[in-house]
């Protein structure tokens, strides 16, 4: 009999309730993988159904991003492959883009929905959740008292306290993504991958773009000329970023928001723009929960604080996703929303394991990585070998005339297992996808060298680098 069937026959002679708050990737994932334990499930969550990834994080950002660089790639990019168009009358139709996207994620968000509905294990509630005891919840009307919880409601923005800031001026990203008439002028606050994606996407459309970061370098643990790379190709596509900036106050002036802020230098810098998208960070998404009743601790940052179990203080209660101040990724969202459906359900909880998560930016061109740069490794002393290569010399990217990018992969220099990757350029976020399989497997850069590779192809560069580091070149 396998360890599976021992834990369903478990399951279903000790049925548990299992209540999960929050329907998005990870509350789902939870959901799902309980139900299949054997437990019952209640899923609550208010409308909309979805979370954050289908409404107003992932898809719809990217939805709009591709036709920005369509139209962008079209008006400024045509040249480079030998080819001419009347531009003229191109035009980029706002109203019909978000109309595509709305549409798009509204099938996602039913489909999603659909897959709840129709499991038998799961019972989905659509109200809002206040926690009464470490054991039950007040779900709409219903009191409901359950044997374990996992709680997943994500996260929302936030924004800085920073003096002057006025609501008639003031944006975040759910503002964006539905905006069908675009300002003339932004100021986007914050420099990671909602500030950059966002205001790449303005800026393509014809929006007076500035982008200011506290950060300088942008980011101290990568490769210098990784980073510097990346920041300077985003900017080459028309997105101003400003680093080192620190912020004093905003004014409002004629409706307009007036920023004020000092180089390290001391320089006083002044921006004005008719909106300010604060593009800088979220926060755990808990009011109205109660989280005091269910005697469930927060950590200093504002996050519901978990062990490595994704057990939180109450150890009946477990938590996944963004809530818990956690990498806000899906990837690890979802992997955690199936370990904690999985935890609240088994008598012995297993152990959440630490897999190299790659992460993203879909900017033109892209930046990605995946498990630690050098300055990481150097930071826990692990002795480390590298390769580096620029797009400039590689086959594919030169034909494509994609030249902007480059690859650098870490590895241990004793036990030669490659630790990680970062990168920037065409296809960096898929790319990024064969440093990961090879962490996960635990190659090294001597097994990775015997794979064959596509000739020419974007994927080559992997190689390439690996061969460089094993002295083949």
């Amino acid at each position: 009999m396998s360890f599976l069937s021992l834990v369903r026959t478990e399951v279903v002679v000790n049925k548990r309730r299992i209540l999960v708050v929050g329907a998005g990737s990870a509350g789902r994932y939870a959901a799902r993988q309980a139900g299949r334990l054997g437990a019952e499930v209640v899923l609550a969550s208010p409308p909309p159904f979805g979370g954050l990834c289908i409404l107003s994080g992932c898809m719809p950002s990217k939805a709009l991003l591709r036709p920005a660089h369509v139209y962008h790639f079209i008006k400024t990019g045509l040249s480079d492959l030998g080819l001419s168009l009347d531009t003229s009358s191109l035009r980029a139709d706002i109203p019909a883009m978000v109309s595509m996207k709305d549409s798009m994620i509204q099938e996602m968000a039913d489909s999603a929905h659909q897959s709840i509905i129709h499991d038998s294990a799961i019972r989905f509630v659509p109200e809002p959740v206040r926690f009464l005891s470490k054991d039950s919840a007040q779900i709409g009307q219903e009191v409901l008292h359950f044997d374990r919880a996992v709680i997943a409601t994500g996260s929302t923005p936030r924004i800085p306290a920073i003096p002057g800031i006025s609501p008639d001026w003031r944006w975040t990203s759910d503002d964006v993504l539905v905006c069908r008439e675009l300002p003339k002028s932004v100021i986007v606050m914050g420099a990671g991958p909602i500030g950059l994606e966002l205001g790449q996407y303005l800026a393509m459309l014809g929006v007076a773009v500035e982008v200011v970061e506290i950060l300088h370098p942008w980011n101290r643990s990568i490769d210098k000329r990784i980073g510097e790379g990346y920041i300077e190709a985003v900017r080459k596509s028309g997105l101003p970023i400003h680093l080192g900036l620190a912020v004093q106050k905003f004014d409002t002036l004629k409706g307009r928001a007036i920023l004020h802020a000092t180089t390290r230098e001391g320089e006083a810098r002044r921006f004005e723009a008719d909106r300010v998208l604060f593009a800088t960070g979220r926060r755990a998404a808990v009011e109205g929960l109660d989280l005091e009743a269910a005697q469930v601790k927060m950590t200093p940052s504002g996050a519901i604080s978990v062990d490595p179990y994704l057990r939180t203080s109450n150890p009946h209660i477990f938590a996944a996703g963004d809530v818990t101040g956690h990498l806000p990724v899906l990837n690890l969202a979802t992997y955690h929303g199936e370990m904690a459906g999985k935890n609240a359900v088994l008598e012995h909880p297993l152990l959440v394991e630490e897999r190299p998560v790659p992460i993203s930016i879909f900017t033109e061109p892209e930046f990605a990585r995946v498990g630690i740069t050098e300055w990481e490794a150097r930071t826990r002393a692990i002795p480390v070998m590298t390769g580096y290569l620029p797009f400039s010399d590689l086959g594919r990217a030169i034909v494509n005339r994609q030249t902007e990018g480059a690859l650098k992969i870490v590895a241990h220099s004793t036990t030669r297992e490659i630790l990680g990757a970062e990168m920037f350029g065409a296809g960096a976020a898929d790319l990024i996808h064969l440093m990961g399989v090879a962490i996960a497997l635990g190659a090294t850069v001597d097994s990775y060298q015997r794979i064959l590779h596509i000739h020419p192809t974007m994927a080559e560069i992997v190689r390439y680098v690996i061969d460089e580091m094993t002295g083949a070149l």
